[in-house]
């Protein structure tokens, strides 16, 4: 990756408000920090330069506050860590609301600084600062970030950063926002602050759960001839992951995955009998049988568990249910992403992992055969035509390792069976709050948190996604970050082209103008020349499959010499399987 060096000597003296900012975020370890520039932080952008050397943490261009918060996240999905981001006043924290809202809704680390102000109106510039000051500016995101404060000297800056980084690290994890007076920022100091010792100020441990509710799950599950476990949201570590294994073999239980959330389980096992799916109600029939079958159902951190729940309407499934979690902590009444309240025998209010370590230390190593066979489909490739399936299986013949691929992204009716997930980092999951446009700089973001490991970064997005947020693109060519995208290009919003198709049926209208407001032609997106100017490689449009392997070989090619590239490839509308399933955009 390319960082940039400033000129001369760093001013290592502590001697501005904003320099302590600086140092904070130093001592908190965060390698990169993602921006768009921004007056009100002029102060801090100068000590991080010119006091740290733009160096722990190194500068991140963005060309959208948006990016500068989507590549924060899409760090913190490959990493489990947070990253800093700053966003310039009241203006881009509203740019930056939408990615922040994905964050929150993910569950993800990050760590935010703003500015405002000057807050003492006398130092105000004419216009501009008036305009750009807030009596709350937090008020803007306060209802999906976890904690914000905006201090007003040096020393208590030190205390609201600490805190802050505490809160964000802390389970269950979402972005915090300290907001900076530029008045504060640009002050001299007389001293400096008393540096805290971090060693003292971490976060905790993830809390366990209760040993009456852990002794009265393990209980059911010693007991239970069919369970299910519904995997969720799960760290990215190698030691979580086979702990994950240990636990569904001990219990010889089918285990489901959901695509909301990363990888969590190797999806060629045995008892990942199913392809991992967005939702219950619109799964295949089999799981939603196994569902019904099941007597124990271990809910492990489980997005939207009530809708799991309810399969058939009016009717409740027999199983014991068994719920980790700890959303409601972060819960209010702004939002729904708390979704349809489930109902659990033992609830127990702690993380997958910390429930999945404490069961297998009382279940012990004993193993049982799985109580379903594990049903592959056999994917047929019609090599005449580009699929999302041809194009999955040109990838992986592309590389030599495809198990060192990190999927960023991937568009739906990609097909699990011919690209199996094998480690916690081999798909990072979906955006969290359905905000389209967020693609691009996820994947950037992944690209960051990847950079420095063997893994090789990799998005496949949609055509709709790429066109809102396409210029993310820019800060991995400028920074050096490798990456390959592929756009699964069907020329329209084709997923709501079904919901409108839907509704004309329903009211007795013509289907067939399902398109108008929906197709992305007549002038046709041409993402090649625009990943070209932002200082990508692009390829394509690719249209044929002997067109699609040449490409994709390039392409692979590029991204081990480490560079960025795009392929756009057509696919005909309709390709997609369980379009308009969700209701979410993903075109």
């Amino acid at each position: 990756m390319l960082t940039d060096r400033p000129e001369g000597q760093v001013d290592n003296k502590v001697g501005f408000g904003s320099d302590v900012a600086a140092q904070m975020m130093r001592r908190f370890g965060f390698k990169y920090v993602s921006l768009n520039p921004g007056a009100s932080y002029r102060g801090l952008h100068d000590s991080i330069v010119n006091h740290l050397g733009n160096v722990d943490p190194s500068m991140l261009l963005c060309l959208h506050e948006d990016h500068a918060v989507g590549i924060a996240h899409g760090y913190a999905k490959a990493t489990g860590e947070p990253m800093a981001c700053v966003l310039h006043s009241n203006v881009g924290l509203l740019h930056g609301s939408m990615a922040l809202y994905n964050a929150f809704c993910d569950r993800a680390p990050m760590f935010v600084l703003g500015a405002t102000g000057p807050v003492d109106a006398s130092q105000r510039r004419p216009w501009i600062d008036w305009i750009h000051t807030s009596a709350d500016q937090a008020g803007i995101i306060r209802d999906f970030i976890k904690w914000d404060n905006q201090p007003s000297s040096a020393d208590a800056l030190v205390e609201a950063m600490a805190r802050a980084n505490i809160m964000t690290r802390s389970e269950p994890k979402a972005p915090v926002y300290i907001c900076l007076d530029a008045g504060l920022q640009e002050s001299t100091l007389e001293k400096q602050p008393e540096w805290p010792d971090l060693d003292r100020l971490k976060a905790p441990a993830p809390p366990r759960a209760a040993k009456a509710d852990l002794e009265a799950a393990v209980a059911l599950l010693k007991d239970a001839k069919r369970p299910v476990v519904l995997m969720g949201k799960t760290d990215w570590t190698d030691a979580g992951w086979q702990a994950r294994i240990k636990l569904v073999e001990r219990l010889g239980a089918v285990v489901f995955t959901d695509l909301k959330n990363r990888s969590s389980f190797p999806t060629d096992h045995s008892c990942h009998v199913a392809a991992p799916f967005n939702q219950v109600g619109r799964a295949p029939k089999r799981i939603v049988d196994i569902l019904e079958q099941a007597d124990v159902i271990l809910a492990l951190e489980w997005v939207d568990l009530a809708s799991a729940l309810r399969i058939k309407k009016g009717e409740k499934i027999s199983a014991k249910v068994i719920a980790t979690g700890m959303d409601q902590y972060l819960h209010n009444g702004a939002h729904a992403n708390y979704q349809a309240l489930p109902e659990a025998d033992i609830f127990m209010a702690a993380g997958a992992d910390a429930v999945i370590a404490d069961l297998n230390a009382e279940l012990g190593e004993a193993k049982k055969d799985c109580w379903q066979q594990a049903q592959r489909k056999e994917v047929k490739v019609d090599p005449t035509r580009v699929t999302m399936d041809q194009l999955a299986v040109s990838l992986r013949a592309a590389f030599e390792n495809p198990d060192k691929v990190s999927l960023a992204a991937i568009c739906r009716g990609w097909t699990a069976d011919l690209w199996p997930f094998r480690h916690p980092r081999a798909y990072l999951g979906k955006d969290g709050g359905g905000g389209i446009g967020s693609g691009p700089a996820l994947s950037v973001g992944a690209a960051v948190g990847n950079a420095g490991t063997d893994l090789h970064t990799v998005a496949i997005l949609g055509d709709g996604d790429f066109a809102m947020g396409g210029h993310a693109i820019w800060t991995a060519a400028r920074h050096r970050i490798p990456l390959l995208v592929l756009i699964n290009n069907n020329q329209s919003y084709f997923n709501d082209e079904l919901h409108q198709e839907t509704i004309a049926v329903r009211r007795g209208r013509p289907p067939e103008n399902r398109w108008i407001g929906q197709r992305m032609t007549d002038p046709n997106l041409d993402f090649a020349k625009f990943v070209e100017a932002q200082g990508a490689v692009g390829i394509g449009p690719v249209k044929t499959p002997a067109e699609l392997d040449a490409a994709i070989k390039r392409g692979v090619d590029i991204l081990k010499k480490g560079g960025v590239c795009l392929i756009d490839v057509h696919i005909e509308p309709g390709e997609e399987r369980g379009a308009a399933s969700t209701g979410h955009r993903n075109t």
